[in-house]
């Protein structure tokens, strides 16, 4: 039997099941890890999913984690607190708890995109990338997490080749194509989960050197993809005493953005 990959792993891996009231389970897959780490948009889609299971509106709006300590492969389990609820909007917070800590807070703003009304308005343009066709995908033998980047795939601009050491190197940004491998709708907790998958952007500056790990992050849901691939950009314009800020923009391939995210991480370089 072929082993699940992609989409179809990723909602098993991000199953919740109900044990009473307003707490949860879960079991953190050891194949969204970065050196024994849980990456924290997969830990802040298990979060979503129990919250959207849990609140009377459905769909992630705004979603923010404090990483407190690390998330590891195993067993978790999820505390919500729900603080408000009214007709558009539910607030909640959870924790997320393994082995009797907790190892990350969140804190979240719920709706329902279907019956969401309003005005748009769009001060620039969509993003535009070279055609999908001159983008690259990394090289298995180059990536720094395999097993973590079999189950997403990427195909970067050719601006964005962090991994290549001869290429000149300009600005701490990546653009890249971002679906599932099989072919399958982006979702919402899709988009959670692509937020914080970026390669650091810093990389194509500096070049792959030393870990980022997650201090908070906070990602903004705009509305469900169209079909295909979307488009995501990440970049750090300040790196300031080893911390840095990674902005992520992720736009659909009608135009529409769809998701925002901006994180704090603690860059931190190899003694």
């Amino acid at each position: 039997m072929t082993e699940e990959i992609g989409y179809a792993k990723f909602l098993k891996d991000t199953a919740v099941n109900q044990l009473k009231d307003n707490i949860y389970s879960g079991h953190l897959s050891d194949s969204w890890s970065i050196e024994g780490a849980v990456n924290g948009g997969y830990s802040m889609s298990i979060a979503a999913r129990a919250l959207s299971d849990y609140l009377s509106h459905k769909d992630p709006l705004s979603i923010t984690g404090h990483y407190l300590s690390v998330a590891e492969p195993g067993p978790v389990e999820l505390h919500i607190e729900k603080l408000s609820e009214a007709r558009s909007i539910s607030n909640a917070t959870v924790k997320f708890i393994q082995s009797g800590e907790e190892r990350i807070r969140f804190t979240a703003s719920f709706t329902d995109f279907d019956k969401s009304k309003g005005d748009t308005l769009y001060e620039r343009e969509p993003l535009k990338f070279p055609s999908i066709e001159n983008c690259i995908k990394l090289p298995s033998s180059t990536s720094l997490v395999p097993t973590f980047e079999e189950q997403i795939n990427r195909l970067f601009t050719p601006e964005s080749k962090w991994w290549d050491e001869e290429r000149p190197r300009e600005k701490a940004q990546l653009d890249a194509y971002y679906s599932w491998p099989q072919g399958d709708p982006v979702d919402l907790f899709s988009l959670i989960f692509f937020s914080d998958s970026m390669t650091p952007p810093v990389f194509n500056r500096i070049g792959p050197r030393g870990w980022v790990p997650s201090i908070e992050l906070t990602v903004h849901l705009r509305g469900i993809p169209a079909p295909g691939p979307v488009l995501m950009r990440g970049k750090t314009d300040f790196v300031i005493d080893g911390f840095l800020g990674e902005d992520d923009e992720i736009w659909d391939s009608e135009g529409n953005l769809v998701a925002e995210s901006r994180q704090i991480a603690k860059l931190r370089m190899p003694k």
